[in-house]
């Protein structure tokens, strides 16, 4: 096992014994590796509010973003996007992030380990532990939610992820409302947004998530014209807060 710097760096640091660099700057973490064709850089962790974003490799582009810290409801507020602290280390193969933050009245600890980029993927896989007591509001499908993805739709020429899909099912994003009408939600382990290329964004990845439990996955769209709002959230949802979960992000071109 070798450490890699958490001080802030500007330069790649690559070696015999490993492939990965860490650039901490600007309050990103920005994570590198050096593959066949030179370093490139396949994930961005913002620390302000632990967004996190993968992709695919040289040709992908940058696009949906996972909140790692969970997101709830308590007393008529939504609570999302905690500052968080990171460390990394290398082991064996893979880049291993530590974070820790708060969210309101929850404490999270996670880890993100981050697997070499093969075959036109990105993977990491996470494991969280949650600590803190709070009174969840009672919010169908929105009391808890320990993994949300974090998108944009404007238009069907104006987007960064086109669709939803749930399982088998692929779901068409609207330009304001539920993802996933109330009397449709289902649970699955596999859910995501589609990537792809339309007038405004080129490349940009799909993103999927695979739990370790079926839960039930519904998510929100906020109409706006700005093509810099998230205005869509989609999420696996718990009735619960969650003491001790994990999932698959996947990164890959559509």
């Amino acid at each position: 096992m070798s450490a890699l710097p958490s001080a802030m760096t500007t330069s790649h640091r690559i070696s015999a014994t490993t492939r990965w660099s860490v650039i901490r700057d600007a309050g990103q973490v920005r994570v590198h590796y050096h593959g066949p064709h030179g370093p490139a850089q396949y994930a961005a962790l913002h620390v302000r509010d632990s967004y996190f974003r993968l992709n695919a490799g040289p040709r992908c582009g940058w696009g949906t973003s996972v909140i790692l810290l969970p997101v709830y409801w308590s007393e008529g507020r939504c609570h999302h996007g905690g500052r968080v602290t990171a460390s990394w280390q290398q082991e064996d193969s893979r880049l291993v992030l530590s974070l820790q933050g708060e969210v309101g009245g929850l404490r999270a600890r996670l880890s993100v380990s981050l697997a070499p980029p093969a075959d036109g993927r990105m993977v990491a896989d996470v494991q969280a532990r949650v600590e803190g007591d709070v009174r969840l509001d009672n919010r169908p499908g929105e009391r808890f939610k320990p993994v949300m993805l974090s998108s944009m739709y404007a238009s069907p020429t104006l987007w960064v992820a086109q669709a939803a899909q749930v399982g088998d099912v692929r779901h068409p994003l609207p330009l304001q409302g539920w993802v996933v009408p109330p009397d449709e939600v289902t649970a699955s382990r596999t859910f995501g947004l589609l990537g792809g290329t339309c007038a405004w964004k080129t490349h940009a990845p799909t993103i999927d998530i695979t739990l370790d439990r079926a839960l039930p996955i519904t998510g929100w769209v906020t109409r706006s014209d700005d093509p810099n709002d998230d205005s869509v959230g989609f999420w696996a949802a718990a009735d619960h807060v969650l003491r001790a979960y994990s999932y698959r992000i996947t990164a890959a071109l559509p």
